[in-house]
C-alpha cells in the first residue's frame, strides 16, 4: 500500500488555462491560518506528499475548498493506492 496527498483536483488555472504559479497561490494565503511552505503546495499539487504535518493536511483540505468553492476533507485529498 502507498498513500499520498494529492491537491491537484482543486488547483486553480489561469486565464490561459496553465495552471496558476505555486507562487501565486501561496501568496492567497501567506500570513493566514492555513498559510503552509511553497514546497508543501508543489509536492501536494503533483501528488507526491508522503509525509505532513497533520496539521497541514488540514490547511490544504482547507485550501482546497477555498480554491475551488466546495468543501474538501482530508479524506478527499488522502489516496491510496494498493499493492
Amino acid at each position: 500500500m502507498e498513500a499520498y496527498i494529492d491537491i491537484s483536483r482543486w488547483w486553480p488555472k489561469a486565464e490561459d488555462g496553465s495552471l496558476l504559479s505555486v507562487y501565486a497561490v501561496h501568496k492567497q494565503f501567506e500570513s493566514t491560518p492555513n498559510q503552509v511552505t511553497r514546497h508543501t503546495l508543489t509536492v501536494a499539487r503533483d501528488g507526491k506528499l508522503k509525509k505532513a504535518d497533520i496539521d497541514n493536511l488540514v490547511k490544504l483540505a482547507r485550501i482546497c475548498s477555498k480554491l475551488s468553492g466546495e468543501l474538501v476533507t482530508i479524506n478527499d485529498i488522502v489516496k491510496i493506492k494498493e499493492d
